[in-house]
């Protein structure tokens, strides 16, 4: 697929020590293609990948230095944050083994902390932990005796009965007050879920009931959130990939199986063609044989059109793409009608929440079909811009 110079130069700067053939190109590159250096930098952000632009960047000409002093900066501030962060994790590891909560860390603070050559590299966002649903509420004040207090969305959900909450939500969310306004963000889940929790959900206890099989478990559940709740929308999802599989004893056997009776095999294999196109990613001959069918290009294909926008989806519009994304890697049909099935109950039959006021109202699943019309309307005028103004 074709690219535009800015998002094709992010690719070409995905290196972790770029050799002199890679600046090289790049050299080559930039003097034949002209590029809108603020839409470069505005994408680096969004696609998460400024620390690999900076580093790339360095010794190339025609570059400005103002720019490399602004994403000099920028990889700073990045740095410092992943550190504040990645000690704060060491802690929770620590919290958690002293009291025997088995957990599983998931997406940023897992790959930053063990996959990444260099943590700087991995932009760290929320700190994601897996745990035993029966572990859920000794965590919880374990992390309240740490300072950590539970979000003002979650305490609603905490007034209900222990099987209300675990029906209708399969994590809550818990921050801790850093200094002045920051504060660290953590994602206590029960459930990991793919798709929805109608679809397929992993336990802390599936997870590890296998250690042998912990990366590949790993493998699945990246895919799973970047590829079918995020839809593969920036290129760090793709990095994150490659250095989860870069130089692992990877069981492919057991992995496509699976990936594959969870409908996420194509999925999969889109982000290991990417892997190979951007890292050189060395695969098994019958994983490559996989990559070079058209199915997989064109799928890759029609996820990579979302690289070149300057924000990521909206709610509203990232709902339905995951949908329709899920269903068109699907090849069997009890997979499409087990998509359309799930999404349907998932969106009819579920929570709510509404602003009332400045209150926020909680409504549990088994309301869903009342609160559904009021939820497809707010759908409606999410999707439709133009209606909003003349409502508020």
């Amino acid at each position: 697929m074709k690219h535009s110079p800015e998002i094709s130069l992010l690719l070409m700067a995905c290196a972790v020590e770029p050799t002199e053939n890679k600046r090289a190109q790049i050299t080559l590159f930039l003097e034949q293609h002209q590029v809108d250096w603020d839409r470069l930098y505005k994408l680096a952000a969004r696609h998460k990948v400024t620390p690999f632009l900076y580093r790339t960047l360095q010794a190339i000409p025609f570059v400005a230095e103002s720019f490399l002093t602004t994403l000099q900066n920028d990889c700073r501030t990045i740095a410092t944050d992943n550190l504040l962060k990645l000690h704060q994790y060491k802690l929770l590891d620590k919290r958690f083994a002293d009291n025997e909560i088995d957990y599983v860390p998931l997406k940023g603070i897992y790959l930053a902390a063990n996959c990444y050559p260099d943590s700087s590299l991995r932009t760290i966002g929320d700190l994601d932990v897996l745990v035993a649903k029966e572990d859920i509420f000794k965590t919880i004040r374990l992390l309240e005796a740490d300072s950590y207090l539970v979000d003002q969305k979650s305490t609603l959900y905490m007034k209900y009965e222990q099987k209300v909450i675990f029906s209708d939500l399969y994590e809550v969310s818990l921050m801790k007050p850093f200094f002045n306004n920051s504060y660290f963000d953590l994602d206590l889940h029960w459930e990991f879920v793919c798709f929805n929790k109608q679809y397929k959900v992993y336990s802390v206890q599936e997870v590890l009931s296998s250690p042998t099989l912990y990366t590949e478990y790993q493998i699945v559940l990246l895919v799973a959130h970047h590829g079918i709740t995020a839809i593969w929308q920036t290129i760090n999802y793709i990095n994150d990939l490659y250095f989860l599989i870069n130089d692992k004893v990877i069981d492919w056997a057991w992995l496509l199986q699976e990936l594959g009776q969870n409908g996420l095999e194509r999925v999969f294999l889109s982000g290991l063609l990417w892997c190979q196109q951007i890292w050189n990613l060395s695969l098994p001959s019958t994983i490559q044989e996989m990559l070079v069918t058209q199915r997989i290009q064109l799928v890759a294909n029609a996820y990579e059109k979302n690289w070149e926008t300057s924000e990521p989806l909206s709610s509203s519009s990232l709902i339905f793409s995951q949908l329709m994304f899920f269903f068109k890697a699907q090849t069997q049909l009890s997979k499409k009608l087990k998509i359309i099935v799930t999404f349907c109950t998932s969106r009819i039959i579920r929570y709510s929440t509404f602003k009332v006021g400045k209150r926020i109202v909680y409504v549990p699943k088994q309301f869903g079909i009342i609160t559904f019309f009021i939820r497809g309307l707010r759908s409606l005028l999410r999707f439709i811009p133009a209606l909003r103004e003349p409502l508020r």
